[in-house]
């Protein structure tokens, strides 16, 4: 088993790939990975190696530590930039707000599954129920365990320096992920803004399965996850 770090844009697959090049010794080898990482998403990645993949889950099921960033006053249909903007809002919540949002996700027991994953309904992917705009059908969801939060920082960042950071990680995406859509639609979201947009630095340490960028979904404002890494799985 070894330890590695995803950059961002990586798929999984590209992850693995990369690491037989880097690492010639695992060239032959059967690698697979326990828990993976969204696209957007950096940092820490299981790789089970050769024979390990006979006993995968006793790789499985580790909780994990990650710093999330969120971007407030947009949310997107993916919950993160990688999705397409679907609601915004000048307004920017108070302290006091954002510390009950933070309080309230550590009290999170059931998520439902985001649109966009690879959970299946009716043997349909949920992103396929979406993109078919079948979405009157139950989610399924999973149980999780939020064991820690701390609010890290709330700043305020350019919008000049949001606009290039997230048209540079999305930019680095390859594969079928509505890129191009998804770039149009923060080019023209950037357009006319200028000043600064609030941010918010929050660390959180969960049960396996989790889905940080699903915390969106119980914020009472418009947020999106703009950075995601993951800096701990807890093994011992």
């Amino acid at each position: 088993m070894i330890i590695s770090n995803k950059n961002v844009g990586e798929t999984p697959l590209e992850f693995l790939n990369r690491i037989r090049l880097e690492k010639p010794e695992l060239k032959d080898e059967t690698l697979s990975y326990a828990g993976r990482l969204d696209p957007m998403a950096e940092g820490q990645m299981m790789i089970i190696v050769g024979d390990e993949n006979n006993r995968r889950e006793l790789f499985m099921g580790f909780d994990k530590e990650y710093e999330a960033t969120f971007l407030v006053g947009v949310s997107t249909d993916t919950g993160d930039v990688l999705g397409l903007i679907t609601k915004t809002t000048e307004v920017q919540p108070p302290s006091k707000e954002i510390i009950e949002v933070v309080n309230k996700i550590s009290l999170i027991k059931k998520q439902n599954y985001p649109w966009f994953s690879g959970k299946t309904v009716d043997g349909i992917k949920l992103f396929d129920h979406f993109k078919n705009c079948n979405t009157s059908i139950e989610r399924p969801s999973i149980d999780v365990t939020v064991k820690e939060t701390e609010l890290l920082s709330v700043e305020d960042v350019n919008v000049k320096d949001l606009r290039e950071y997230i048209l540079s990680s999305v930019g680095k995406v390859k594969g079928d992920f509505r890129q191009e859509e998804t770039i149009n639609g923060w080019e023209e979201y950037f357009k006319d803004k200028s000043g600064n947009m609030q941010i918010l630095k929050v660390r959180f340490l969960v049960s396996s399965g989790t889905f940080i960028r699903a915390f969106t979904e119980v914020m009472p404002f418009p947020a999106t996850l703009l950075k995601l890494n993951r800096t701990k799985i807890c093994t011992a």
